[in-house]
This record gives C-alpha cells, structure tokens and sequence, in this order.
C-alpha cells in the first residue's frame, strides 16, 4: 500500500558506532549512552553510575527472549524495568499476530469489523477460549523463575502494567467473556510472590535519573493522575535537571503513530488508541522529558519502503503547547526547539542504558 504522506521521513537517528549514540548533527550535541536496544545484554564492565535494563512486550515470551533475560543474570543492572505486557503467551501471540496482519493487509478481511483482536476472539467457541487461556500460567512460572534468578540484592525490578495485565481491560478478560469466570491473573500471581505491578502513576528517582513510569490504564485515563502527583513530579524533574541529571519517561503506548506505519496508508486514529496516544503526547509536553522509552507496537520499524529500519534507530518528536509532533526532518531543527528523544523497544527486545551524572 502507499503512503498517504508523499514527503520522505528525515527524521531517523542511527548509532554512529555499534551499541552507542554519541552525538548526533546540528544542534542534537550530546546525547551519551542513551538507550540502545540490544539482541543480547552488553557484557561489559566499564562502571558507570547506574545501569538500566528495559523490557519490550513479552505476552508470556518465547525461546529467543527468555535465553536474552538469562543473560542478563550473568551481568544483573542496577535496575530492570518490564515495560508492559508480560501476560500472555506464545500460542495467544500467534493468532493475535494472524489477526492483525490479516486485517491490516487484507481489504476483505473478516477481522474488519472488530477494533481489537479480543473482540473477535470473544466470539470462539468456549472449548477454543479455554484452550487459549490454559496457556498462561506455565509461562507465568517460567518469566517468574528467570526473575527470580536475576534478581540480586542491587538489582531494583520494576514492573509496568501494560493493557494486557490490566485485570479490568485485559484481553484476556476478553478471551473468557461472560462463561468462563475463573482466568489466571498474571498480576495477581506475580504480586503474590512479591513482585507487584507499577499501575498507576510512578516516579522511580535513582542517583543519577529521574523516571516517571506511566501503565496504560493511566495514559487511557489521564483525567484521574493525581494533582499532587503531577506537581510533585515536575519539581523532581526541574531538580533533577538542574543537578544534570537525565529525565526518562516510560509509557505503555505508542509515543507516536505514523512513525510506526511509514509504509502504509494510515488510517484516522479512533477509539480507545486515539485517547492513549493524545495524553501521552500531553503527558510528555507537561514534563518535557529527555528520553521516552516505549514499547506497545510489535513489530520492528520501517521506511516508507517497507525495509527494516536499524532496531537501535531513534526519532524526535518537538514538544508543543498541548502535545507532542513528530519531527520529519532534523536538519529543519533550530537550537531553541524543544525535542524528546524517543526509543521504541519491539516486542521481545532489550534496551539498556548507562547513565552519567551529565549529559
């Protein structure tokens, strides 16, 4: 399909050495050790003062990101944070996946007329539903045993609750409709082996960051953050950059929408995604952080060409008065314009982050 939007996205920043962005042009001077999403964790061992590990999308994971988690509990960071979706599993995964890839590429899909994948799979058949849903628990109890291994007395774990581990939203509340009422509850089970999820609003302050975590039940009703949180919050972020310190949001949606569908025509934002990617975009403004990390998308990212994009490419958005706006070309960029840095991590991936005490 082509794109609605002829003019070619300039906006792509790429590592200039593997695993690092260093500098970029123009006026983006100095941006060090800022996320980088990694295949595997980094193995080395230069000491800076904090190290962070994020998590992309697992939905109950697979080989490929349960042998990368494994691998961080050879090198544990000071801190790891699960950005979202950890409930799930592989065989819910691939039909999700089927889906969604029919609907987008198929105009006479029969998978057009529901919004999201657990409108349809409401309606199989109860044997099918039960089928699905006895899938998650063994995978619960895998992530759970490869945390358990990683966690160490410096190592600081932080969950976020994304749409699929929200027990009121959650697809797989969905899955199970009216006819059948007991459904195993990722969150419960984690928080009573004393890992509880971050669900509602969050500032994690470390030595050397400042980081609000947002899940998505907050950023889907944003109208309900706590006032004092938000004052609260934008006095932590106003000392931390003034002591250099480097300010990061995290979010369980998409920072932003087009740049994830490059390649296709995009349609209008509506419902429930419309309102997600609006307050987090106001979100952002308000606190104007340095980086916002996200995952929420699966797939890796594309040019308008439909080539896969270097997964450790970053992109800007320009903060407005009521929101945020993708930058399309960096070179357009003056030095008095207000710009986050946006990492997206894809599903099953790892980002990591080695902070200073100045940029």
């Amino acid at each position: 399909m082509g794109t609605n939007n002829p003019k070619k996205f300039s906006g792509w920043l790429t590592p200039d050495k593997p695993d690092r962005h260093s500098s970029f042009i123009g006026p983006l001077v100095g941006f060090r050790h800022k996320a980088h999403v990694v295949t595997k964790p980094s193995p080395e061992t230069e000491v800076f003062p904090e190290r962070f590990i994020y998590v992309g999308c697992l939905h109950g994971g697979n080989e490929t990101i349960y042998n990368r988690l494994e691998q961080v509990a050879e090198n544990p960071p000071d801190y790891l944070i699960f950005t979202g979706d950890i409930s799930g599993s592989p065989e819910i995964e691939k039909l999700k996946k089927h889906f969604y890839d029919d609907k987008e590429s198929n105009k006479d899909s029969v998978y057009r007329k529901y919004a999201y994948f657990g409108d349809w799979a409401a309606t199989l058949p109860q044997a099918k539903r039960w089928e699905l849903l006895s899938t998650l628990k063994p995978h619960a109890e895998r992530l759970l045993k490869i945390i358990k291994k990683i966690k160490n007395p410096q190592t600081k774990i932080c969950i976020l609750e994304g749409n699929w581990d929200n027990p009121e939203i959650s697809g797989v509340r969905a899955v199970a409709g009216n006819d059948i009422p007991d459904v195993f509850d990722t969150q419960a089970f984690f928080k009573s082996r004393g890992y509880p999820f971050i669900n509602r609003p969050s500032l994690l302050q470390s030595k050397s960051s400042v980081h609000l975590l947002f899940p998505y039940i907050t950023l889907l009703r944003s109208e309900e953050i706590n006032e004092q949180f938000i004052r609260d919050s934008l006095n932590a972020v106003s000392e931390a950059k003034k002591a250099s310190k480097t300010v990061v949001m995290v979010g369980h949606a998409e920072a932003n929408w087009r740049i994830h569908h490059l390649d296709s025509r995009i349609s209008p934002l509506t419902y429930e995604r419309k309102t997600v990617i609006d307050n987090f975009g106001r979100l952002m403004a308000v606190f104007r952080p340095d980086e916002v990390i996200y995952p929420h998308q699966h797939a890796r990212l594309h040019d308008e060409q439909g080539k896969l994009i270097d997964k450790d490419s970053k992109y800007l958005l320009e903060v407005r008065q009521q929101g945020v706006k993708l930058v399309e070309d960096t070179m357009s960029l003056k030095s008095n314009d207000a710009t986050i840095l946006a990492t997206y991590i894809p599903l099953g991936y790892l980002a990591e982050e080695d902070f200073t005490t100045s940029n």
